[in-house]
């Protein structure tokens, strides 16, 4: 159910209060919905093992379900326990550019994710920049599903007031540490093609991707 009022908690963008943190992942465990800081958005996460869960944000987005969201990860071995196998050029990818602005996709068919990835082969993986999801993420004990916390087709917001003007009574708590370091969704590349593809531009340009990974391709 939608809350009457979004309760909205201050955090510090460094470190952040143990107690915030381990409201909004209790919340999450239970089935919740929580806005939060990243470095790129504000983003819209809940826990991806909940498929009612996910379908809120569905809903709560009016967003289509057949566009899959994405997983805010707290470290690199939440990315392994996601994935049979990451190719060499995604690792590098990792290696590089994580924890940053780089949604990485790759091939997966588990279970464990089927909720998120809108009946697709692939998920979208990224490491934040950002400490507040990555506690959240540890809290939780599983990578975040994800997306910007805004209703659909609006703009994704960089700062707590942009996305509560948007999500103000749909979501029970907001952590609000301030304005995003950058202002700009993430860059998401497909790395199941060869090479690697950009479905979205963002805040990693592709002439850096280019300088680490060779060949990319853009839309």
């Amino acid at each position: 159910m939608a809350a009457e009022d979004t309760e909205v908690l201050r955090v510090d963008s460094q470190e952040p209060d143990p107690g915030a943190i381990q409201r909004a992942a209790q919340l999450i465990l239970n089935g919740g919905l929580v806005v939060l800081p990243t470095d790129t958005v504000y983003g819209l996460v809940c826990d991806p093992r909940q498929p009612a869960a996910v379908e809120q944000i569905y809903r709560v987005k009016g967003r289509q379900g057949d566009q899959p969201l994405a997983l805010l990860l707290h470290d690199m071995a939440q990315a392994s326990a996601c994935l049979k196998r990451v190719s060499d050029i995604a690792a590098r990818a990792m290696q590089h550019f994580w924890p940053g602005p780089l949604t990485i996709v790759l091939r997966d068919r588990s279970r464990a994710t089927a909720a998120v990835r809108a009946r697709k082969n692939t998920i979208g993986l990224r490491l934040p920049a950002h400490v507040v999801p990555r506690l959240v993420a540890a809290g939780v004990g599983c990578p975040l599903a994800s997306t910007s916390a805004n209703r659909s087709g609006q703009p994704a917001p960089t700062t707590a007031e942009q996305a509560l003007d948007q999500l103000q009574g749909l979501v029970p708590l907001l952590l609000d540490a301030g304005p995003t370091p950058l202002g700009q969704e993430s860059t998401v590349v497909d790395f199941t093609t060869a090479p690697p593809r950009v479905l979205r531009p963002g805040a990693l340009s592709t002439q850096r991707l280019r300088e680490v990974l060779g060949e990319v391709q853009e839309n």
